[in-house]
């Protein structure tokens, strides 16, 4: 494959990288490539702060939840915000990924070189 052909196909996985589990197509497909790679050990950690969040909001929905009106508000609210927050998150690693820039996701990105692939 030439350089060119490379070039979009780790941007199309950087890219793809950024939704759910398909982070782990990079490390099967293109190892060596350090653009891909780069986006999928990112998305490994988005995938893994939306585990977290879904777990947290879980447990805030079963408690908080069971207050009649202030309950539902606080468990609408919290699901807004951070449904929003992380598709935002996701949304602005594809483009930049598709866009070929390597960019590091605030905060998040301080431990993009811990994750194992």
């Amino acid at each position: 494959m030439n350089e060119q052909g490379e070039l979009k196909e780790a941007r199309l996985l950087g890219a793809a990288s950024y939704i759910l589990f398909l982070c782990f197509l990079p490390p099967l497909l293109l190892k060596e490539n350090r653009f891909a790679m780069h986006h999928s050990r990112q998305g490994f950690l988005l995938f893994c702060l939306e585990i977290f969040v879904a777990i947290l909001v879980y447990i805030v929905e079963h408690s908080l939840g069971l207050i009649p009106v202030l309950g539902l508000i606080i468990v609408v609210l919290l699901k807004l915000v951070t449904g929003l927050g992380l598709l935002f998150i996701a949304a602005t690693g594809i483009v930049r990924a598709i866009s070929g820039q390597l960019w590091r996701i605030p905060i998040l990105g301080e431990y993009d070189s811990r994750v194992p692939f």
